[in-house]
């Protein structure tokens, strides 16, 4: 698929992820800038979960109209989203490259040995 080189995910299967252990990953890609009352930056979202070899399954969160990868363009409007999915702590990197992870209750990850 051009545009990404991760497998994707819709938002109709993103609750189906989690509620099977998945957790998110947010990276930055454009570090957020103040502009008036807000911060605008972007960050995109990646849906992961344990592949059941002790490694992680990583897909890029893209919309449904045109299958690419979401980018939220608001600190405000990504914190939004992670509300809507419930998630118990809101990470959002501020260098492009860092990445955030957000957890929740049902979130198993991989373990070794």
């Amino acid at each position: 698929m051009a545009g990404t080189k991760y497998p994707v995910i819709l938002t109709s299967h993103m609750q189906e992820a989690i509620e099977g252990g998945a957790w998110i990953e947010v990276e930055c890609v454009e570090a957020p800038e103040k502009g008036g009352n807000t911060h605008r930056g972007g960050w995109t979202v990646f849906v992961c979960s344990n592949d059941g070899q002790g490694g992680v399954h990583r897909s890029v969160y893209v919309t449904n109209r045109d299958l690419k990868p979401r980018v939220f363009k608001t600190a405000a409007g990504l914190m939004s989203f992670c509300l809507e999915l419930d998630a118990k702590v809101f990470s959002c990197p501020l260098r492009e490259g860092e990445r955030g992870t957000w957890e929740f209750e049902t979130t198993r990850y991989p373990t070794s040995g």
